[in-house]
């Protein structure tokens, strides 16, 4: 009995063995050094710098059956939001995905065609102004349909398969036995060409556990030789007294293989149901340069301005350095 049941293990261990050995494994990282130069009128703080550096790091598996269907699990790391795992399975029917994580990514996240940029990928920048009284503003609201509401549990999707260049998703979280409410998200993606002018249209929304909880986002990238345009319209609500609307656009231009500049402004405000509406815009150039392959150094320059109620309370510039790797 003992030696059957040391043979029934042996064959199991081998078994497990051999799906790992058939698997697909792939491991990814990636390391980015930002840093950032202020300057804004604020009397406390006219000056300021700021470093920060960030790791991310992906684990993926994937193996397909005899009959077609390819299974996959991604495990990704990262030191500023935390771990995410995502597991799917892909077909002629299209995928459907489960994502559970800091970082879980809903299916709106997806179909997001934003403007173009060089900082942060859509012409914004990641810091805060200071106001007259002291307290910090956001400079400019990314350009997405963003996801405010916390997710609960695991975010369930299905991506449709591209047909024409067509493809759609949609998502749904919260499904805890603590939380009697789900959230909703979607999305839409059209891609074409006409001769030499390529473009690509997305729509993205959600619908948070809150009443009041909700965004959505529309954007379109056209590309024609070595000029790309990308321009993007977001709305997104909180609350009763804050829903957020930005408008973003700009302009890439690759001077080589190597080198990339980019002009770009993005607008945003805040509509807090009172006179106090607060807006921020940030106009932006930068060039990028691809030193080798998986290395990219790129320097941009901020012109940035808050106002409280309709009056400035504060303006400045920003030059941000960034070093990216990726391995």
């Amino acid at each position: 009995m003992r030696k059957v049941l040391f043979a029934t293990t042996a064959l199991a261990t081998a078994a497990g063995a051999l799906a790992v050995a058939n698997a697909d494994v792939s491991i990814s990282g990636a390391q980015e050094w930002r840093y950032l130069s202020i300057s804004d009128d604020y009397s406390s703080r006219s000056s300021d710098t700021d470093f920060t550096a960030d790791t991310d790091v992906t684990i993926s598996f994937s193996t397909t059956t005899d009959s077609g269907l390819t299974m996959g699990m991604t495990s990704n790391i990262s030191e500023t939001v935390g771990a995410t795992t995502t597991s799917s399975i892909s077909g002629d029917f299209g995928t459907i995905t489960v994502s559970e994580g800091s970082t879980a990514v809903h299916a709106a996240g997806s179909y997001d065609v934003t403007s173009v940029g060089i900082s942060g990928g859509h012409g914004d920048v990641a810091y805060t102004l200071v106001n007259s009284s002291g307290t910090e503003q956001t400079a400019v609201e990314i350009d997405e349909a963003q996801i405010d509401d916390t997710s609960s549990g695991a975010v369930i999707m299905y991506h449709s398969p591209t047909f024409g260049g067509f493809s759609f998703g949609v998502g749904t979280s919260h499904l805890t036995t603590s939380d009697d409410n789900t959230s909703m998200s979607m999305g839409a993606k059209y891609s074409g060409s006409m001769g030499d002018v390529s473009y690509t249209i997305g729509y993205a929304s959600y619908d948070g556990v809150g009443a009041n909880t909700k965004g959505s986002h529309i954007g379109a990238n056209v590309s024609w030789d070595a000029i790309t345009f990308g321009v993007g319209s977001s709305s997104n609500e909180t609350s009763a007294s804050s829903k957020k609307e930005t408008l973003s656009y700009s302009v890439n231009y690759a001077v080589s293989d190597d080198v990339t500049v980019n002009i770009g402004r993005s607008n945003s405000e805040n509509k807090m149901g009172s006179a106090a509406d607060l807006e921020a815009s940030n106009t932006t150039i930068g060039v990028a340069y691809s030193v080798a392959p998986g290395l990219t150094a790129s320097m941009s320059s901020h012109s940035v301005e808050f106002k409280s109620a309709g009056s400035v309370n504060n303006d400045g510039t920003v030059v941000q350095a960034e070093i990216q790797m990726s391995f």
